[in-house]
């Protein structure tokens, strides 16, 4: 399945690239990203790429039956495909502002594959070692078991019946209880930084900086992606002859 995954993504990328660099000379039509079918690309590319980025909303949903897994498939085989698009849309103009936008997805592209592909095998020996590998050697500190209490507590007004170790806040949560639900989300952030200092955890020995750090760049490029496709939607749309410039606007939008 992984590596026909990892085919299908390259085969689809590849396609956009081919686009992108041989459209003036295989296609009859005006190629340019602003003109009709470049548009449309344009269009297709922002509605792939959004739909791709509410895997995080999605999946902390509790009206979404679906597993995980098919979820995690369905955001990868949509980011790809508006990636791949994105890529015909831009046809490698390089000297504007909105090759940024373009970029920010590519590095979502790649942190994500390098999340799912390299480092879940990196991480994959290091768990399971030693001769009880689920029993701690040493009780947790008393800093530790109180914050767990804490949240405890705070589960109870959010979901009684769950239990702390397991449990993660869905929207259901942050939308009846904000307030409750932010402070049950600073206490585990909190929890996670402690665990994650004790020598046993093995988090700085057994992990390395792109295992630690990709999962943080890639919601960093998520954001920066929103912010940037917006801009650069609104100002092509709505703000035209400044977004020329010195160029001919001959793309559709909002005139005065």
């Amino acid at each position: 399945m992984r590596r026909a995954l990892v085919a299908i993504s390259a085969g689809v990328l590849v396609a956009g690239l081919g686009y992108a660099a041989l459209a003036p000379w295989i296609v009859p039509y005006d190629p340019r990203p602003g003109a009709p079918v470049g548009q449309s690309l344009g269009i297709a590319a922002a509605v792939l790429m959004i739909a791709a980025l509410l895997y995080l909303p999605a999946k902390r949903s509790d009206a979404i039956p679906a597993p995980n897994r098919r979820l995690v498939l369905a955001h990868i085989a949509i980011g790809v495909t508006g990636a791949a698009v994105a890529l015909a849309h831009s046809r490698l103009v390089v000297s504007h502002p909105p090759i940024l936008v373009l970029l920010a997805f590519l590095g979502l592209l790649g942190t994500g594959a390098y999340g799912r592909i390299i480092a879940s095998r990196r991480l994959g020996p290091s768990f399971g070692r030693g001769g009880s590998p689920f029993r701690p050697a040493s009780p947790p500190p008393p800093s530790l078991g109180a914050l767990a209490e804490s949240k405890r507590r705070i589960l109870q007004d959010l979901r009684p019946s769950a239990r702390e170790a397991t449990f993660a806040l869905a929207l259901a949560q942050w939308a009846a209880h904000p307030l409750r639900s932010a402070r049950y989300y600073a206490l585990s952030l909190e929890e996670r930084r402690r665990m994650r200092a004790l020598p046993a955890a093995g988090y700085a020995s057994e992990m390395g900086a792109l295992e630690r750090w990709w999962r943080v760049g890639h919601l960093v490029l998520a954001w920066l992606a929103v912010i940037g496709l917006v801009a650069h939607v609104v100002t092509v749309l709505f703000f035209a002859e400044w977004a020329a410039g010195e160029r001919q606007v001959y793309w559709w939008h909002f005139g005065r």
